[in-house]
């Protein structure tokens, strides 16, 4: 008799036919096996780790291995402090012309160190309004190279 006045309330609330879809829905979808949801994982690094390649050359024969990294789409700085000066112009030219055939730009950084950086990568200037390869060019033709 009590579940006979609570089936009266629970009708009269009208939880009554929500309890009979409730039973029906999960008739329908017990049979399916559940699966989970993928959700597409999103990293929280945008940008891909950059690695900066550093070389002292001692000869030109290192020259094409700079110009392999700069082909890679990585950044090389240049040290040519341990090259005689004629060495040192033969891989200066040969970088500027990988740099100028890749579409890079390259950046004085000190007298004898030089930045390479490929297409991907910009290298920006404290001096605002010039492009650093011009001012190379304008310095090694006055100094008459390194």
């Amino acid at each position: 008799m009590a579940g006979g006045w609570f089936d009266k309330i629970v009708n009269f609330l009208g939880y009554s036919d929500q309890e009979e879809e409730l039973e029906s829905f999960e008739e329908v979808y017990e049979d399916e096996p559940r699966r989970r949801a993928r959700a597409p994982v999103l990293s929280l690094h945008s940008s891909p780790e950059v690695k900066i390649i550093v070389v002292t050359p001692g000869s030109f024969d290192e020259a094409e291995n700079v110009a392999n990294h700069l082909k890679s789409r990585k950044p090389v700085v240049v040290n040519l402090s341990v090259t005689t000066k004629e060495v040192g112009q033969r891989i200066l030219d040969f970088l500027a012309g990988t740099v100028f055939a890749l579409n890079g730009n390259m950046q004085r950084v000190s007298k004898d160190t030089f930045l390479f950086a490929p297409s991907n990568m910009t290298v920006y200037s404290e001096k605002t309004g010039s492009n650093p390869q011009d001012q190379y060019l304008a310095k090694f033709d006055r100094d008459g190279g390194l």
